[in-house]
């Protein structure tokens, strides 16, 4: 696959899962200012924990993808094993 396509799709499926993030915090934020919980501080964590947790997977998924290609080879055993 060519990487400007691989890069292209990476960056669209990040924007959607950002704009879901936002819309998420977004209605956290309106539920929240009403409702006023006992433990706000623990609300909001629970609100952007994810976010975050995301953003490092989405940041360690793209290093990955960038990441040059690796060739294995392996090479058999001299056949009178190794002589010092």
């Amino acid at each position: 696959m060519p990487a400007s396509l691989i890069a292209s799709l990476f960056w669209t499926c990040a924007l959607a899962v950002v704009i879901a993030q936002v819309m998420i915090l977004r209605s956290s934020a309106r539920v929240l200012g009403r409702a006023r919980p006992a433990r706000p501080l623990l609300e909001w964590g629970f609100a952007i924990g994810p976010a975050v947790v995301l953003a490092l997977v989405l940041g360690l998924a793209w290093r990955a993808m960038m990441r040059p290609p690796t060739a294995e080879v392996t090479l058999p055993a001299p056949p009178s094993g190794i002589i010092s």
